[in-house]
């Protein structure tokens, strides 16, 4: 054969095997699924040699752990929003680590998640995934079923130390670093992808928090804010020696009522519940989590330590300054600040200064229904004073609900005060010119607005949050 020949010979062969590993490539991109890009399907966009490409999020993992794939990654790296992740080949698995890694959703936190290391493992089992999640070493193991609009992840984390899990959120969680930390956790749940809902219990066992120094809440005053009509904290000083403050043995029926309508197993809990929690901690979408799920203790937590942003951090956060009040303070202080302390309206923070509000009266003064009613808006309280107190007309439902949970007077007089009429006290007229809607200036520098929206929280999170500074 002439050098012509076997060099257009050996052209040919390169070109046929080109040509059938762009075919081999085609055929497992097509198989697996990954240009499936119907309407209800999950999809993502690829950047593909300059060009946007939508393709299949399941597709791409099978695609991913196909046979030999693994080979073709390992070694491999690329550069993402969250980090750069490295690939590597464990047998027929595939390993992809990001260290460090950087997240951000406001779902989480206020802001970035920075783990050291996240290691995800997958390999294929028949039509499902199989793997582990590593977050600085907290495993968690999964089993994941793919289909075309989603996948479903069935996941347990082992029991693992709660200070170790707790210190894989660090970046999120200050109090991970600051506080000692006793007990372990163990889990288990479902998640939905890309819909961010799932289930899940959880189980504590000998959870046990010191070192954030709620103890000094024991006695004395503090400084906390109050939150105005406008969203600004408003700062105050409170406790047992200042104006507002009202001792419990002075709140009347106002305690019963509260804990019927927020917390019923109160008396019963170690500070948090968790079958409320449980779901709410695996259903957190992109408007962040549910409302609701707090215990009082938790509630007092976010008053006075960690803000209202609406994050899954947040709701770690609660839960270890929750364990250590059970311990530092006892129920019936614990109680007794939750009273003093609460939103209800704007610039309205406690029983004292709730009950002459709307009724003109000392808590000790309301009756059944008044305390029920009060106790009943604590889930909007700003909206209930717009549109019931300024707007003159109460609503009752909800009172005669809580009224009818108060367990502490006999039914018979829960059933007879339930049938009597609410009124609350006018409101006055400067505080229904102050309830008008207000038209934005719109001569203020763009800058100096944004400013204000994002004031309150004093910490750069975009949150109304409330500090307590104890002295």
């Amino acid at each position: 054969m002439t050098p012509r020949r076997a060099a257009l010979a050996l052209g040919l062969a390169g070109l046929l095997l080109l040509v059938g590993l762009v075919g081999a490539v085609c055929v497992a991109v097509l198989s697996n699924g990954v240009l499936a890009t119907a309407p209800s399907a999950w999809t993502t966009e690829l950047r593909v040699a300059g060009h946007s490409v939508k393709a299949n999020v399941s597709g791409l993992l099978r695609l991913a752990t196909a046979p030999g794939v693994a080979h073709v990654l390992d070694g491999q790296s690329i550069a993402t929003p969250t980090g750069r992740i490295a690939f590597r080949r464990d047998g027929a698995a595939l390993v992809a680590l990001c260290a460090p890694c950087r997240w951000q959703h406001d779902a989480l936190a206020a802001g970035p998640w920075t783990p050291r290391t996240v290691e995800l493992r997958l390999e294929r089992s028949g039509a499902e995934l199989i793997g582990w999640l590593a977050v600085e070493g907290v495993r968690i193991d999964y089993t994941a079923e793919l289909a075309g609009d989603g996948v479903v992840v069935r996941w347990q984390l082992p029991r693992t130390g709660l200070r170790r899990a707790y210190a894989a959120l660090a970046s999120v969680i200050p109090e991970a670093s600051l506080a000692s930390i006793e007990g372990s956790l163990e889990a288990r749940g479902t998640l939905r992808l890309p819909q961010r809902t799932g289930s899940m219990q959880f189980h504590l066992d000998g959870a046990a928090v010191g070192g954030l120094g709620t103890e000094v809440l024991q006695f004395g005053s503090f400084a906390m804010s109050c939150r105005d009509g406008e969203g600004q904290a408003l700062r105050v000083v409170n406790g047992d020696s200042e104006r507002r403050w009202i001792a419990l043995d002075r709140m009347g029926l106002l305690p019963a009522a509260v804990v019927a309508a927020e917390d019923q197993r109160f008396e019963r809990h170690a500070g948090y519940d968790a079958t409320q929690l449980a779901p709410l901690l695996a259903s957190f979408d992109l408007d962040g989590p549910r409302r609701g799920a707090s215990t009082l203790t938790q509630q007092l937590a976010r008053t006075l330590f960690t803000g209202g942003e609406r994050t899954l951090a947040r709701k770690l956060r609660e839960l270890l300054y929750a364990i250590e009040m059970e311990r530092t303070l006892g129920k019936a202080r614990i109680l007794e600040l939750y009273l003093n302390t609460v939103d209800w309206g704007p610039g309205i923070c406690g029983a004292r200064y709730a009950a002459r509000t709307y009724f003109r009266k000392r808590p000790d003064q309301l009756t059944p229904l008044e305390a029920a009613w009060l106790a009943g808006i604590l889930r909007a309280p700003h909206a209930a004073h717009g549109q019931q107190w300024i707007g003159g007309a109460a609503e009752t439902d909800r009172a005669r609900w809580v009224l009818l949970q108060m367990r502490g007077l006999p039914r018979s007089e829960r059933e007879r005060w339930s049938r009597r009429a609410l009124v609350l006290a006018p409101a006055p007229a400067r505080a229904i010119e102050r309830s008008a809607p207000r038209q934005p200036d719109r001569n203020a520098p763009v800058a100096e607005r944004a400013l204000k929206a994002t004031e309150p929280a004093g910490d750069g999170s975009g949150a109304v949050r409330t500090v307590a500074v104890v002295r």
